[in-house]
């Protein structure tokens, strides 16, 4: 039998998206990972990459292999966490992905508490309002706001509150008008989150009329990440749609108004997602345990929470 060590070296390389990039995750030397991948190939006369100086392109029998490889190393993972949960106290790391904007308004005072509390854990921090792929991202835990039921059996989603949006600008921008009916949103530039999208619209509720209304927009600025949206609303650049527990302080301060506050805007679920593999280490079973309830204290004293 090959060296399980050689399926590892082809895992990383092909996770990472090339022998560079793999070598600098790792501190595995580059020449390493190349000539044992190429033993690999030359054992079972095999092409699992076709690579030059300049192009690196996993070859289909090699896509096939890596994913045969993910299963392999996932399940070894499941069975060291087996053992590491035996610990009386949480440690290692954890690697975790949320919204920057989230990270700095709810989840880094939750997230620092942990990590005072439990010093021998550690944590990799990805923030971005991407929608991760849990197992293919190598991400432990990821947080975010859905605004769609999830549909992958091969994931935990552990719902947390609901959370209300709304329509927020800068006074800079209103300069001293108010806005008093939905049709004035034409007249301001509009502020959105995503970038690949073929048409941009704000959806409209109003609750006590039980009144429903599409705003079409031609948005000056695009984000594809939430803290992208939020300065540019609070440098006065246009009108965002942005989670009420995102802005409430800003509002109450005086650097947002809140526009139609009849009005809202979008409704989402703030989730904790992570791979469905039993055997959850203690750090993770902690973490997120620590989190839901943290979350949940904060929200309840605002008026956009809805669970």
């Amino acid at each position: 039998m090959h060296s399980f060590d050689d399926y590892y070296y082809f895992y990383l390389v092909v996770k990472h998206g090339g022998f560079s990039a793999a070598s600098e995750a790792t501190n595995i030397t580059k020449s390493k990972l190349s000539r044992r991948i190429l033993d690999l190939e030359n054992k079972f006369d095999v092409t699992l990459i076709q690579r030059s100086t300049r192009h690196f392109k996993v070859t289909p029998l090699g896509q096939e292999f890596f994913e045969a490889c993910e299963k392999i190393i996932s399940q070894t993972n499941f069975a060291q966490n087996i053992l590491t949960k035996q610990t009386l106290e949480p440690k290692g790391l954890v690697k975790l992905s949320c919204p920057s904007v989230m990270m700095e308004h709810q989840i880094r005072p939750l997230l620092n508490q942990f990590l005072k509390q439990y010093p021998q854990v550690k944590v990799e921090m990805e923030l971005t309002s991407r929608r991760v792929d849990i197992l293919h991202d190598d991400i432990d835990l990821a947080i975010r706001t859905n605004f769609e039921n999830n549909e992958d059996s091969s994931i935990i989603v552990r719902d947390v509150i609901r959370t209300t949006h709304c329509l927020v600008a800068s006074p800079e921008l209103l300069n001293g008008h108010i806005i008093e009916h939905v049709t004035e949103l034409c007249n301001y530039p509009s502020i959105v989150l995503g970038t690949q999208k073929t048409n941009y619209r704000w959806s409209l509720y109003n609750e006590k009329h039980k009144e429903e209304i599409d705003i079409l927009l031609d948005p000056r600025v695009k984000s594809n990440d939430l803290s992208g949206a939020y300065f540019s609303a609070l440098d006065g650049l246009g009108i965002a749609d942005l989670p009420f527990l995102t802005v409430e302080k800003d509002i109450q301060e005086g650097r947002l108004i809140h526009i139609l506050p009849e009005w809202c805007s979008n409704i989402g679920t703030v989730q904790i997602v992570y791979s469905s593999r039993k055997g959850q280490r203690l750090v993770m079973e902690k973490l997120i345990d620590h989190l839901i309830e943290g979350i949940r204290s904060y929200a309840e004293s605002s008026k956009g929470y809805l669970i």
